[in-house]
């Protein structure tokens, strides 16, 4: 396992165990006051225990060796798992909580906040600073060894894990902030509006999560491509003399430590026959254009009877070596 993936398993398994605690508490302090805000904060870290759990199954899962069936390998599952967490997030978290607080809004239930409420609220904010506190300091991390500034890293890093639960930690303490200020208001007006305006918030927040979230993911399991290795291969092959044209250059993101790279470039004659006689010049170019006709007549033969086969990379093994 990569540093890389050490850094994200303990960021998701400190945010696990620091979410279902607070999750718990929160839950027996919605009980005793009847807190809009509460509940929602509630729901907010029952999401998000939820959300880190397919985390973590989708860091385990990703790192399973390539087999017979997923010839790439599982790297791809982080980013399924990511986006399965986001639509948890945005049904359990954000839809549900609204449903509730517009409820609360309209029975005209007035909750009775005590010092266990704010107690709870106080327990909450040291739990999920020291799971914010975590996921920072390994984002940063990362962030660093790529040589990037933090927004181009939140845009650019292609392990979307630790990046989603510091984006989560950094949600779960500001819906926190909500919840104190709603109850504090609601508590010293006797007015539920407060403390349902605060849940209110804190499912918008959510739902601003979740969009973030499938939106980061997305991309990665659209096959989006890797730039950092085109521009590598592009910049390498432009510098060599043997190489007179690259025609394109594609690349897959599989995971965050695996790319494939598909190129068509076009050589330079005279550098590749610059030793050789003329009569080997002639046998290079027919053996070259038999190369050709053989690669051809081998891709037409998948894609006649397989129309979906769209695109076919054919490479060469057991040519013979000069001697």
């Amino acid at each position: 396992m990569s540093h890389g993936e050490n850094g994200s398993t303990k960021a998701v398994v400190t945010a696990i165990v620091a979410n279902a605690s607070v999750t718990v508490a929160k839950f027996v302090g919605f009980a005793f006051s009847g807190s809009s805000a509460l509940l929602a904060e509630a729901i907010h870290s029952l999401a998000d225990t939820a959300n880190q759990c397919l985390l973590y199954l989708g860091l385990k899962r990703s790192q399973r060796v390539a087999d017979g069936k997923y010839h790439f390998g599982y790297g791809q599952e982080r980013y399924f798992w990511n986006l399965v967490s986001a639509i948890t997030i945005f049904f359990l978290g954000c839809i549900y909580t609204m449903m509730h607080a517009i409820g609360q809004l309209e029975s005209g239930h007035v909750p009775e906040m005590s010092w266990l409420a704010f107690g709870i609220i106080g327990f909450a904010f040291v739990v999920e600073g020291y799971s914010f506190y975590v996921a920072f300091v390994e984002f940063t991390r990362q962030r660093k060894a790529e040589n990037m500034g933090f927004m181009q890293y939140v845009k650019e890093t292609r392990d979307p894990t630790t990046l989603a639960v510091l984006i989560e930690d950094t949600v779960a303490v500001l819906g926190l902030t909500f919840a104190l200020v709603g109850m504090s208001l609601a508590a010293y007006t006797g007015s539920a509006i407060f403390d349902v305006a605060a849940a209110m918030a804190i499912a918008v927040l959510m739902g601003l999560l979740a969009i973030f979230l499938a939106a980061t993911n997305k991309k990665y399991l659209l096959n989006v491509s890797d730039e950092e290795i085109n521009q590598v291969a592009l910049k390498a092959w432009t510098a060599d003399e043997r190489v007179q044209n690259v025609r394109h250059i594609r690349s897959i993101v599989l995971s965050p430590e695996a790319s494939i790279l598909m190129a068509e470039l076009e050589l330079r004659e005279e550098e590749l026959f610059a030793d050789m006689t003329e009569e080997e010049v002639e046998q290079a170019i027919r053996f070259m254009h038999r190369l050709d006709n053989v690669r051809a007549s081998l891709e037409e033969a998948v894609s006649k009877e397989s129309k979906e086969a769209k695109h076919i990379y054919i490479e060469f093994t057991g040519l013979p070596e000069k001697d």
